[in-house]
């Protein structure tokens, strides 16, 4: 289930760590008063063209990114900007909700044939993403910090 992720995670080698600053809980319009986090409405996901653009994380990640040194490698993740995604062998679409990206693996490349195959059920997997800087992050998946660079 969780292949192409720990595909992608596998190929780190060393792991990064870096912590990312919460955002300031939004204000309460009605009663000008600073609203309780806890009774916020989680982020909506980011997942058509317009609301990737609407989400500076979102339009940070659009791009192709790897886990290890170079950029040669095989397991470079392709997000685009209409929520779609491929690397290594898979391919699906991918969503923004606040900090965390879920990924829907919906097609695998396989050795034995030309053409992707879909997926009898879909492979979901949410991970964590930490911006660093315009070219490098983070992804904390299962307790584990992988930093990625812009390729």
């Amino acid at each position: 289930m969780k292949r192409g992720l720990s595909i992608f995670i596998g190929c780190a080698g060393l792991l990064a760590g870096c912590e990312s600053k919460p955002s300031a809980p939004a204000a309460n319009v009605t009663a000008n008063v600073a609203a309780d986090p806890a009774d916020e409405a989680p982020p909506a996901p980011v997942a058509t063209s317009a609301a990737i653009a609407a989400s500076p994380l979102a339009q940070w990640l659009v791009g192709s990114w790897s886990a290890e040194a170079n950029c040669s490698s095989d397991f470079i993740a392709h997000y685009n900007a209409d929520g779609t995604l491929q690397y290594g062998e898979d391919s699906g679409s991918w969503t923004l909700t606040g900090d965390q990206v879920t990924e829907t693996v919906t097609e695998r490349f396989s050795m034995e044939s030309d053409t992707p195959e879909k997926l009898t059920k879909p492979e979901t997997r949410t991970y964590k993403v930490v911006r660093i800087d315009d070219g490098h992050g983070t992804i904390q998946f299962e307790g584990r910090k992988v930093a990625i660079q812009r390729c």
